[in-house]
């Protein structure tokens, strides 16, 4: 929360209590308090508040991060079922051992996740927000310098393994963000701007991570012999590695001279990139992807545009794949419509479909059925498909049974 009067004045109305009421109501229960069976273990005084150290972490970055003043919030806990969370001897804090710093990691990890979605939130559709906002904390500088403190002081892999964690989270919030706001930002000022800031962002944060995971495979020898720990550096790696990729495909974009037609893509390789991309969440929901593999058809599309539309295509086909369902399948297909010297690419899925009423006025902006969407995604798919002459359709009824899109590009001659 934010305790501007203008979000005091919500409270205030909605509760019916008096803002100056609900700001002593804030001040006085600031922060995250721990109950052990009903029974207050802290914070049991006002220098405590912030034991989970909130407001150190959010002096370098104000404004994206919430202090203890912006939360209010309790956990409750047993003597029964977390008997390693220890008090110290004076009975004013938590003692340092390893379940604890387990449980200050995972409350870390919800005021991350409170913070991502406060951030989700301020990005509508209406706002001027740059790119630059989605990108704010993510740099791996804190991280090198724990991980370094920790093998330093003795520590385990069990200890670093936790940090380590808590950072790969961070890079999935950031993933799963540049994915669902990507395509409406390139519409919404010129593609150039959005993708320098898109390269020049994921760049300065990318190379900061990778010397951190150069350090943990030279340094921290004893650490990476942990294997849970080198798998959790390994995924770290892939997620570098993909945000890399965004950024190289959209380079040439953030050139003032930028021209379309200076370079040609392979759709096939478009196809893979984008969907390494979402590997993921294509892995976690258990879906089964048939896409091209040998073929290589050469479009006369710049792979930035198209990398745009082929993910637009997935991530909508991945949203509506029911979860538990008996077929839960994705294909991609490519194929060469040679007299009229175009490429086909068809996106199939096992999905709800698109209802007949709704089968009309899905490209139109603004129309979704997704909670929280912004309509504009087959927008502006099917704009950038049309800007090389071809058409971006709904095809009833779907080979999958649930949804199906084909578009066509212009080939390389």
């Amino acid at each position: 929360m934010n305790i501007g009067p203008e979000d005091t004045q919500d409270i205030s109305a909605h509760f019916d209590i008096a803002k100056g009421n609900v700001r002593r109501a804030i001040r006085a229960h600031k922060g995250i308090s721990v109950y052990r069976d009903g029974i207050l273990v802290l914070p049991k005084v006002e220098e405590n508040r912030d034991w989970l150290g909130l407001d150190l972490r959010r002096v370098s970055k104000v404004g994206t991060r919430l202090s203890t003043s912006q939360i209010v919030g309790y956990v409750s806990i047993s003597a029964a079922e977390n008997k390693e969370i220890e008090d110290t001897s004076n009975r004013e804090g938590l003692a340092r051992n390893t379940a604890v710093l387990a449980f200050q990691e995972i409350l870390r990890a919800i005021v991350f996740e409170l913070e991502s979605q406060r951030d989700e939130d301020r990005l509508r559709p209406s706002d001027q927000v740059e790119l630059r906002t989605l990108l704010e904390g993510v740099t791996a500088d804190e991280l090198v310098q724990e991980v370094r403190a920790i093998a330093e002081e003795g520590g385990g892999a069990e200890d670093a393994l936790a940090r380590v964690t808590d950072f790969s989270a961070k890079l999935e919030v950031l993933r799963n963000t540049l994915k669902t706001r990507l395509v409406y930002y390139s519409r919404m000022a010129t593609v150039g701007t959005i993708a320098q800031m898109l390269v020049h962002e994921i760049r300065n944060r990318t190379t900061s991570i990778a010397r951190f995971l150069r350090l943990a495979r030279e340094k921290l020898t004893l650490l990476t012999a942990n294997q849970e720990f080198s798998n959790q550096l390994s995924l770290t790696e892939a997620s570098v590695e993909s945000l890399e990729k965004l950024a190289d495909t959209f380079a040439p974009l953030a050139s003032r001279g930028f021209r379309r037609g200076r370079r040609d893509s392979i759709v096939e390789e478009s196809i893979s990139r984008c969907t390494s991309l979402l590997d993921g969440d294509i892995q976690r929901e258990g879906v089964e992807l048939l896409q091209p593999r040998s073929s290589q058809t050469r479009v006369a599309v710049d792979p930035g545009e198209l990398d745009v539309i082929i993910l637009n295509l997935v991530l909508n086909s991945l949203y509506w794949i029911p979860r538990g369902g008996p077929s839960r399948q994705l294909e991609i297909t490519v194929r060469k419509r040679l007299s009229e010297q175009r490429a086909q690419v068809t996106v199939s899925d096992s999905g709800s479909g698109v209802a007949e009423e709704d089968a009309q006025k899905i490209f139109l902006p603004g129309v979704t059925r997704k909670p929280g969407g912004i309509g504009m995604g087959l927008t502006v798919a099917a704009e950038l498909v049309s800007d090389y002459g071809g058409k971006l359709a709904l095809v009833q009824p779907g080979k999958l049974s649930g949804a199906t899109f084909t578009f066509d590009v212009p080939l390389k001659t």
